[in-house]
């Protein structure tokens, strides 16, 4: 009998994938390009002889139940050879074969699950030796933390593979894990790009496919170059991010004493609040510092603000900052107030396209600061454009979790944009500015002392 049933060729970056995946690793991360055979390099030759030689539980994992279906359990490849039947069907007892339950148990005990990320008690309760996480940028954040204690006590094994994606959840996970990969004991990983397996001919085919398909070679140089810092074809600042990484506007920008700090803020709703502290001087605006606290308490918000070593100037608060509160009726502003924040202002509400406007003029002469700013300069590059999904036609921006550090350099800019002059004179100052600021939701009156 031979195992597996149906063996294709090995190219010689697979035959190193296997070699590594049967010594004693803990943890391997395949960086692999589309079309290189990843799924089936580990399932056909790791996954399936260990099973025959060891009884053990192996969980295939999948951003959800429903890819793991279409794109493992029923998938037929390139030769006309389904996936699963690279298991000698001699060798199978049962099989289950449903979207809600897709698991083989072979006559020794040993059992193949495909789950979703979403199921994470499924993916404790299967207490596998090996745990393959498939197309790992979509999956959910943390997800690996759920099985790493279970692997680490009966010595087995996480396998992650995928192709770079900076606009997936954990896009920037993938990245940290390969370059730790690098200096783990017991870790592997590899870097397969298009070249390894396509001839020139093949990728141009590909790329030109790509181009007329999007418009762009975005997708063809994250998916079959593997460019890391490749941007979503719908990133609103994809290309000016790309052009800073080069240009050394992210680097080291450090607060200078000399100068007043104005910041900027994103006041979210129930999950997160960013604010953004930043500078002018020289001709340029700098963001020097960020702070970034779940939930919506703008009081914890403003204890933090106090304890750092900052000249405020002014603060800066979206138009929403006048809405009050449903628990006590006071706005924001007014809580800030309290606090002894006076030096405060709600900018003009505008339409979100104007603010984005703002940013792409303003960002390119941006200088961020990249060891204060945590990862800020990520949520810029995958801050990305909505579609109706039936029409195609553009419906804003998408709400996730990079929304509220785009917002808040959105308000940056606007700020940028209304009140320094081109000389980066700060123009509204305690000495000339109205008592009374009006916004297009309320008048919101504050102290200039």
């Amino acid at each position: 009998m031979q195992i597996p049933a149906h063996r294709l060729p090995l190219r010689d970056y697979q035959q190193e994938i296997v070699e590594a995946l049967d010594s004693d690793i803990r943890q391997a991360v395949l960086v692999v390009a589309r079309r290189g055979a990843k799924t089936y390099t580990v399932f056909v030759e790791h996954i399936i002889p260990k099973m025959v030689k060891e009884v053990m539980n192996a969980v295939i994992v999948y951003p959800t139940a429903k890819q793991g279906f279409k794109n493992f359990w029923t998938n037929i490849e390139n030769d006309g050879f389904k996936t699963l039947d690279h298991i000698p069907k001699e060798l199978i007892a049962s099989q289950s074969n449903s979207e809600d339950d897709m698991r083989i148990t072979l006559i020794n005990g040993s059992t193949l699950f495909v789950l979703g990320a979403t199921n994470a008690e499924a993916l404790r309760g299967a207490n596998a030796k090996i745990y393959f996480f498939d197309e790992f940028v979509d999956l959910p954040s943390g997800v690996i933390g759920v099985v790493r204690p279970i692997t680490n006590m009966n010595g087995g094994k996480i396998i992650i593979a995928s192709t770079p994606k900076q606009d997936g959840i954990s896009g920037g996970t993938f990245k940290k894990l390969h370059e730790a990969a690098k200096v783990r004991e017991k870790q592997y990983t590899c870097y397969i790009p298009g070249d390894k397996f396509m001839t020139p001919e093949e990728m141009e085919v590909l790329r030109q496919d790509y181009i007329d398909e999007y418009g762009n070679d975005f997708l063809y140089k994250q998916e079959i170059l593997l460019d890391w810092g490749q941007s979503s074809t719908a990133s609103y600042y994809g290309e000016i991010m790309g052009a800073k990484d080069k240009d050394g506007t992210i680097g080291e920008w450090p607060y200078n004493q000399a100068y007043p700090v104005f910041t900027a803020w994103d006041l979210g709703k129930s999950d997160s609040m960013v604010v953004g502290f930043f500078q002018y001087f020289k001709g340029r605006p700098r963001l020097i510092d960020r702070l970034s606290i779940e939930g919506s308490n703008i009081k914890a918000v403003a204890d933090e603000l106090k304890l750092k070593p900052y000249i405020y100037a002014w603060h800066f608060l979206p138009h929403d900052g006048t809405v009050s509160s449903l628990n006590d009726g006071q706005s924001r502003i007014e809580t800030l107030h309290k606090k002894g924040i006076t030096n405060v202002s709600t900018l003009k509400r505008e339409g979100v396209s104007v603010g984005i406007g703002y940013t792409e003029d303003w960002l390119p002469k941006l200088l961020i600061n990249q060891g204060m700013v945590g990862d800020l300069p990520r949520m810029l590059r995958v801050y990305k454009k909505k579609f109706n999904p039936t029409t195609g036609d553009y419906i804003g921006p998408q709400h996730d979790s990079a929304s509220h550090d785009a917002d808040m350099v959105r308000y940056l800019c606007t700020a940028l944009n209304r009140y320094f002059n081109e000389k980066g004179e700060f123009i509204l100052s305690p000495s000339v500015v109205q008592e009374t600021y009006e916004s297009d939701l309320a008048a919101v009156t504050y102290s200039t002392v």
